[in-house]
């Protein structure tokens, strides 16, 4: 008997991380992320590059020199996880020791946060400077797309 439970108990260890790295990757899989401004912001296309330069607080400035308001979306949200994912094989925890130590060192200042996607939208309508990701359904006529993260 308890080697019956010892078997169904590594069996259990050994099949739910797996399941769960199956759900992870097909949300990473059905996932569009697009990176978003104002429709008046002159800028219309950012690199990939640029983007991380933006979120990762080694830029404050469009390349035409306007200054860019960055959007985060809230810290425990599954569009976040994705993006950094993408954008720079990070987690989020990784994220935040990242901005922890730049905020310490005084060198930049994180992004804004947002609590949903209706606060992200009205950032954006509200300052053509603003910059943000969210899901491509998500989108609405106020907000136009840079590009997209994956």
């Amino acid at each position: 008997m308890n080697r019956l439970i010892t078997l169904m108990s590594l069996f259990l260890i050994c099949f739910f991380p797996l399941a769960k790295a199956d759900i992870a990757m097909s949300d990473i899989v059905m996932s569009d992320i697009v990176v978003v401004t104002n429709k008046d912001n002159p800028i219309k296309t950012l690199t990939k590059k640029q983007i991380i330069d933006i979120y990762m607080g080694r830029r404050s400035t469009y390349p035409n020199g306007q200054p860019v308001i960055a959007i985060d979306q809230k810290t425990d949200g599954l569009t976040r996880k994705l993006f950094y994912k993408h954008l720079v094989n990070k987690t989020v925890s990784e994220i935040n020791a990242y901005w922890a130590r730049l905020l310490f060192s005084g060198r930049a200042m994180p992004p804004k946060t947002a609590e949903n996607i209706a606060s992200i939208v009205e950032m954006l309508k509200n300052n053509k400077s603003a910059i943000a990701y969210m899901n491509l359904d998500d989108l609405t006529d106020d907000i136009v797309v840079l590009t997209y993260v994956n």
